[in-house]
């Protein structure tokens, strides 16, 4: 009855296509390239491969116990063990834990690791993982598996129309549907990639139970209303239930989760994204083009399309990451903005990268696989601490800023989950193919098996110390196809050459296409290919006041002196923006034209990629090396650039007079705090409210915000003549427009955005005359700087009482 059954559907869908033991539907529109499985691809030793077996072996010790602590909590199970810690158990910025959220990235990293390494140390982690998970699904008797705390509650106020969305909250409780999301991509890729059935049906029961007990029970408004709240790729999975059993309710419940907010104006070519927040935005686009794919319907595959080139064009730094502070914003910003400590957020590239994988297999355009690289070196693998592959949250473009790693076991966020899911999928993009051609897209040790030619390939490289690979073909019997390698954009057209078993084989690529060698292939042959990059000196987008330089793909930076930083301050339990800034005028700076700078670029000779510059491009010359590389040390991305040598010693001849004021300033001193600083603070009377305090080189600083203030009480002199002097940290973020007030009495209002052009860069003091009617009788004056309105105040470095 079974054999009669499955031979009825086959003759009554014409897209249902067997593979393995799972019945598939075939999309609507056919990819134009196919990427290998990870399992079809090995890694060989060089950086790429370093982390991903840093990244495995901490995969493995990690306790599923932990982690499932809080799903047999919310099922009336006793936890085995405590969760783990900071975001997954403990109540962060007051809205509670995301509780979750990491089994979810340790099902899909676990998935794919295992594919890509083959250890069946994986598959009993994960099946003793699903059983878990299984019980706890079991016990709750209708399909509903969550960690959120009291998660069911939630559903139920939002089914009664009784909720209320924003980003990141349903109600009071933190994303819950993008942990689902998270849990349910985990679970399909563990079915898919390593066979285990119960993945399969704890997977639908979930789908089934978020679509029966509340899509079917809520408006259109009230979805979109609930879809205000991140929810990742959360369409993504019921495409992926359709796919799995051609259950067209499952795509039904996917068209209904598309986001309008953003489908809708990026379909139409308008880009609304300044502002969002950008982690919840990405993913939704890789669900609208996995729901094109199997709905045929072009507006959704327009979105997605439109959304990446302008991600990629307007919202992108130099390392390929995007937004500051987790949020998109104009290209107008980006000036004021590269100087934050705070600045790419890893997850949002790993999810560019997702989106990425899918736009290149339906288009199979090679911009997609130039971002790729760009991306995958400069943002990505430059993550990682070489020595534990700990990843950073938030890379500072700032010069002279450092990354901060997140620890093992006490971090997690979810760039920690993002940041163990891409070592297990590096060897996704080095190959793909189509019926006749095996193309190479990326120059990464490693070796592709296209099983459906018969035909092994081996890439021996190491680039970018060597600017040549090697590939080797290996065929079970000769075989005809064709050979397409990359022509990278950073490579001239007359630059590659391609030699096939030693000889001169001439291809007529262009860049960014691919160099193709058509033949019949024998065991043996050999293809060495040379792919010499060049250097480019980019401004940042809309400004020309600071300047990256690249090599190639490779982003380069310099090694700046870590002014007092130690090893441990790289590493953090609970930061994820690195607080210890330095003045910019601690770093080495570019001057010049285009031409001039790159003039001034030299190549070192050398086992690794180097260069150095010459003092008249960079004042005092420094070291440039992939950014990649650059760990446990402050770094200079992007640099400050001056039209010429003149007026970058200019500016420093504003710091030196700067520095040189100051024993005056001293000398007339009658009393000093040292704000940030808790002994002199206590010894003035401080006191505050929404008042925080930073590092700027060897100096604090202490600002209010949200309208907040601080104050101090300073003593006077019985000098008839009196002033404050008062040092500010200028940094850009947010407005600053302020009061200080004396004893209650405004004395002066400051607005950051008026000030004149005195002072250097990121400094500037003020001396204030104090009347004599705020002196008169009083041997100490309260100061007090407030924030005007919801401003706040700059970060005040110094505050001096001064006879004049």
């Amino acid at each position: 009855m079974k054999n009669i059954l499955l031979l009825f559907l086959s003759f009554s869908f014409a897209s249902v296509t067997f593979c393995a033991d799972t019945l598939r539907v075939t999309p609507m529109h056919q990819p134009k390239m196919e990427l290998f499985s990870l399992a079809e691809v090995r890694l060989l030793d060089g950086e790429f491969k370093h982390i991903m077996d840093l990244t495995h072996n901490y995969l493995l010790t990690l306790d599923p116990d932990r982690m499932a602590s809080w799903f047999r909590r919310e099922a009336g199970l006793v936890p085995k063990a405590k969760p783990y810690p900071f975001w997954e158990s403990e109540d962060v910025w007051g809205k509670g834990p995301l509780a979750g959220h990491i089994m979810g990235f340790y099902l899909s990293s676990m998935s794919m690791m295992y594919q890509s390494t083959g250890d069946t140390a994986i598959i009993s982690k994960l099946k003793y993982t699903l059983n878990e998970l299984k019980a706890c699904q079991d016990a709750q008797g209708d399909g509903y598996l969550l960690a959120v705390i009291n998660g069911r509650h939630v559903f139920e106020d939002v089914v009664a129309g009784k909720f209320t969305t924003s980003n990141p909250l349903i109600n009071d409780s933190w994303e819950p549907v993008y942990i689902m999301n998270k849990i349910m991509l985990g679970l399909y890729g563990v079915y898919t990639q390593c066979k285990l059935p119960v993945a399969k049906d704890i997977f639908l029961q979930m789908a089934d139970w978020f679509g029966d007990s509340v899509l079917n029970k809520l408006s259109h408004e009230q979805i979109q209303k609930l879809l205000v709240c991140e929810h990742g790729s959360i369409n993504e999975n019921y495409i992926n239930a359709y796919e799995l059993t051609q259950d067209k309710k499952y795509l039904e419940w996917a068209k209904k989760l598309n986001d309008e907010d953003m489908w809708v104006p990026l379909a139409q070519g308008k880009d609304i994204l300044d502002g969002w927040h950008a982690n919840t935005q990405i993913p939704k686009f890789t669900g609208f083009e996995n729901v094109y794919n199997y709905t045929g319907e072009k507006k959704y595959t327009d979105a997605a399309r439109f959304f990446w080139k302008t991600v990629v064009n307007k919202h992108t730094w130099a390392n390929g990451g995007n937004s500051t502070g987790e949020h998109f914003f104009p290209e107008s910003e980006f000036e004021k903005r590269v100087i934050w400590p705070g600045g790419a957020e890893s997850c949002n590239s790993v999810n560019m990268l997702r989106l990425t994988e899918l736009l290149y297999k339906d288009y199979a355009e090679p911009e997609k696989i130039d971002y790729y690289e760009r991306v995958l070196y400069n943002h990505i693998l430059a993550n990682y601490d070489p020595e534990r592959a700990m990843t950073v949250y938030f890379t500072s473009m700032r010069p002279g800023h450092y990354k901060v790693y997140g620890t093992e076991y006490n971090s997690f966020w979810c760039c920690t989950g993002t940041g163990f899911e891409n070592p297990a999928k590096f060897g996704q993009m080095i190959y793909s193919h189509d019926n006749n051609s095996l193309y190479v897209n990326l120059f990464i040790p490693s070796r592709v098996n296209w099983q459906e030619k018969g035909v092994s390939l081996t890439q021996i490289t190491r680039f970018p110390d060597e600017e040549t690979a090697v590939y080797t073909v290996n065929v079970k019997q000769p075989v005809s196809f064709s050979l397409k390698i990359r022509h990278p954009h950073w490579v001239n057209v007359a630059n590659l050459v391609v030699r096939v078993n030693g000889k001169i084989y001439k291809t007529n690529s262009t860049a960014g296409g691919f160099a193709e060698i058509k033949r019949v292939w024998k065991t043996g042959d050999k293809v060495t290919v040379e792919l010499p990059g060049k250097v480019v000196v980019s401004p940042l987008v809309a400004s020309n006041k600071f300047v990256s330089v690249t090599y190639g793909p490779l982003v380069l930076a310099a090694q700046i002196e870590n002014h007092g930083l130690t090893k441990e301050d790289f590493f953090s339990e609970r930061q994820t923006v690195a607080a210890k800034e330095i003045p910019l005028s601690e770093v080495a700076a570019f001057a010049g034209d285009s031409a001039a700078m790159v003039a001034g670029i030299i190549k070192q000779k050398g086992a690794s990629l180097a260069f150095t510059t010459t003092a008249a491009v960079t004042g005092t010359p420094v070291t440039l090396m992939p950014f990649n590389r650059i760990h446990y040390n402050r770094y200079a991305l992007y640099f400050r650039h001056y039209d010429n040598a003149a007026a970058y010693h200019l500016e420093q001849q504003k710091v030196k007079r700067f520095e040189e004021m100051m024993p005056a300033i001293e000398e007339a001193t009658t009393d000093a705090v040292v704000p940030g600083d808790k002994e002199s603070e206590e010894q003035h009377g401080f006191t505050a409210v929404n008042s925080s305090t930073g590092v700027m080189g060897k100096s604090k600083w202490r600002n209010a915000s949200n309208g907040g203030y601080f104050m101090y009480n300073a003593k006077l002199s019985s000098s008839p003549t009196q002033s404050l002097y008062l040092l500010f940290y200028k940094n850009t973020r947010g407005n600053k427009s302020f009061d200080v007030l004396v004893d209650g009495k405004l004395l002066k209002t400051i607005d950051q955005s008026q000030l004149n052009k005195e002072g250097t860069e990121e400094f500037y003091s003020e001396i204030i005359h104090l009347p004599a009617s705020l002196l008169t009788g009083k041997d100490h004056i309260t100061i007090k700087f407030q924030g005007r309105g919801k401003n706040a105040t700059a970060g005040l470095m110094d505050l001096r009482i001064v006879v004049q």
